[in-house]
């Protein structure tokens, strides 16, 4: 049996499912015939992502009279167009199978607590793609010292939390078992393969407590920062990073992870320090399209 996970929006549903609508085939055979098989794959992939968004706002039964619905809708559209609806009956099928993926993966992402096994699949090249860069600004507001136990929640391959020093001990905590591998092998470096949700450590046991470029990736944020707040010791400090949502750039980003079908669900600074207890002392930073939400306890 899965768990509760945050659906879709009802936006984005029905947004992909115009999308699926389009008679791509038709229309790509027509104007460049050599293309007809890369719209077909474009338009199984369009109903995959159906048969995904559809599952996770409309529940799993709505998924196959979904695609039929779209996919006799196309066949309209072709008929009405090409006037020869009897060669496109072959592809409602391939669109019923790819629908049914759709719905298969979000079961399965919703089975296993919203695991995104593509972070698995990249971890090999993540920072061969994306380099390691000392982290100054977070140094600067965290203030470390020799003592200090430090936890990296979403730390993935360890690419920030092996710049934490001189903490005496960087644990990182990630869902992706195929990241911490990578987090494993770097100097000083501790690996727990855990959701952000449901942090398997002690009430207060890290003086410091860091979230990179990850919140939007849970699925229960209000949740994951309770835990995050739960862990810290009196008197360390939280901090949050996340790309600053109220710059046009940033909402482009989160519009495409979307379309993408990326569970990412971006926040404004704000209203991530809104998640965060009354006694909590927060300060917001922004620079170079970051946001940093700095809590001390």
């Amino acid at each position: 049996m899965g768990v509760a996970v945050r659906p879709p929006s009802w936006r984005l549903t029905a947004f992909w499912f115009l999308l699926a609508l389009l008679p791509l085939p038709a229309w790509w055979g027509q104007a460049a015939p050599r293309a007809a098989g890369l719209a077909l794959l474009g338009q199984g992939a369009l109903y995959f992502g159906a048969g995904y968004l559809g599952s996770g706002r409309l529940g799993r039964g709505a998924v196959l009279p979904a695609a039929l619905v779209l996919g006799g809708g196309q066949l309209a559209l072709r008929a009405a167009w090409l006037g020869q609806p009897g060669l496109w009956w072959g592809t409602l099928l391939a669109d019923l199978v790819a629908a049914w993926g759709g719905a298969l993966l979000w079961r399965w992402r919703a089975a296993h607590y919203g695991a995104d096994f593509h972070f698995d699949l990249i971890a090999p090249w993540y920072e061969r793609l994306i380099h390691p860069q000392d982290p100054h600004r977070l140094l600067h507001v965290l203030h470390l010292a020799p003592e200090h136990r430090v936890l990296d929640v979403g730390g993935g391959t360890g690419r920030v939390a092996q710049f934490l020093k001189p903490a005496r001990q960087v644990v990182v905590a990630d869902l992706s078992v195929g990241m911490l591998r990578y987090a494993r092998a770097k100097p000083g470096v501790q690996a727990a393969a855990a959701l952000a949700e449901q942090l398997p450590f002690p009430d207060g046991v890290f003086n410091r407590v860091v979230m990179v470029d990850a919140l939007h990736h849970v699925f229960r944020q209000a949740a994951a920062v309770q835990e995050l707040w739960r862990v810290l010791a009196p008197g360390g400090r939280l901090v949050i990073e996340e790309p600053d949502l109220n710059l046009p750039l940033i909402k482009a980003l989160a519009a495409g992870e979307k379309i993408l079908l990326m569970r990412s669900h971006f926040l404004r600074p704000q209203q991530i320090a809104a998640l965060l207890p009354p006694e909590a002392e927060v300060e917001i930073i922004t620079a170079h399209g970051m946001a940093d939400i700095v809590a001390t306890k």
